[in-house]
């Protein structure tokens, strides 16, 4: 497998392929790196595992290599990688056991009500360190994250959503929807119909009133963009991370899809938010010190099972 010389998989910050360096006085030849490597740039040649920058995808600085060589053997450097990123794995007794991992997930609720206290940066860098080490799709990660925090600069992001949520109501009108059918899926037009323009109205009601049905008054916002060189899923699993490192630390997190709709379609707005207008806003979460406990869990399930 042959591919273009020094370059690689082309990422929001280019298209330089890393290099990986292998240390032959550490290395035992135990063949776990060219194992995988799926990029093919570390191979088996003369009996020894090989660094061939041109073979292959080039190098893409997932790191796996640095990762499962037991000698420390394999440096990798380029893509946002150093090799002072590949670092000791916690002992198993501090890894989360598969009945934590279930009671976390089993606790974990959607809070729509807060309390007072605000969301110190500590545990925001915390939360976002723990999402960012996580896989994604195509690493390194190509998702950023707009950090909204403190009740004032949220309240400011929701009036200004609520605002696209204004232009929507003015343009999407009853003279309008027999038009939206000719261009739009029987299923959108459903949906904007009887879902997105009611509950915008609700919310525009309701704040009106001192009521925020966004946001829920919560004290930080997350919105998570990804470069369009990204997976398409990689903001919503990051944000995924995120709100299970939320939970860890008891705090209490929401999804907010409607947000990343209307910024989508603001180009002003995005600018103003600081999200490059190239990346696509994936979703966005509101975080906040729950105003209440749960004394229960709810039991759910997918809505098909199949084995084929």
């Amino acid at each position: 497998m042959k591919g273009k010389p020094g370059k690689t998989i082309r990422s929001g910050f280019g298209d330089i392929a890393a290099v990986p360096m292998i240390n032959q006085e550490l290395c035992t030849n135990c063949d776990l790196c060219f194992k995988v490597c799926k990029s093919f740039t570390i191979i088996p040649l003369h009996g020894k595992a090989t660094v061939v920058p041109e073979n292959g995808l080039g190098c893409i600085g997932c790191g796996q290599c640095m990762a499962v060589c037991p000698q420390g053997a394999v440096a990798v450097t380029g893509r946002r990688l150093t090799p002072q990123d590949a670092v000791p794995l916690p002992p198993q007794a501090e890894r989360a056991t598969p009945e934590a991992l279930e009671g976390l997930l089993f606790a974990r609720r959607s809070v729509r009500e807060f309390g007072d206290q605000e969301v110190e940066k500590e545990e925001i860098e915390r939360i976002l360190g723990m999402a960012a080490s996580a896989p994604m799709g195509i690493p390194p990660s190509d998702v950023g994250v707009v950090v909204v925090q403190g009740k004032g600069r949220a309240q400011e992001l929701a009036q200004d959503i609520m605002g696209v949520f204004g232009t929507w109501r003015r343009f999407f009108n009853p003279v309008v929807f027999p038009l939206m059918r000719l261009f739009m899926k029987k299923a959108d037009v459903e949906m904007m119909r009887d879902f997105v323009l009611p509950i915008t109205k609700l919310m525009m009601d309701a704040r009106k009133e001192g009521a925020d049905y966004l946001f829920y008054h919560a004290p930080c916002v997350l919105l998570f963009h990804a470069s369009p060189y990204a997976d398409p899923v990689d903001g919503s699993i990051a944000c995924t991370y995120a709100m299970l490192a939320a939970a860890s630390l008891g705090l209490g997190t929401c999804i907010i899809g409607t947000v990343a709709y209307a910024l989508e379609r603001d180009q002003v707005l995005k600018e103003k938010w600081g999200i490059p207008p190239e990346n696509k806003v994936a979703i966005t979460m509101i975080l906040g010190h729950p105003a209440f406990p749960y004394a229960r869990g709810i039991r759910r399930s997918f809505a098909s099972v199949s084995y084929r």
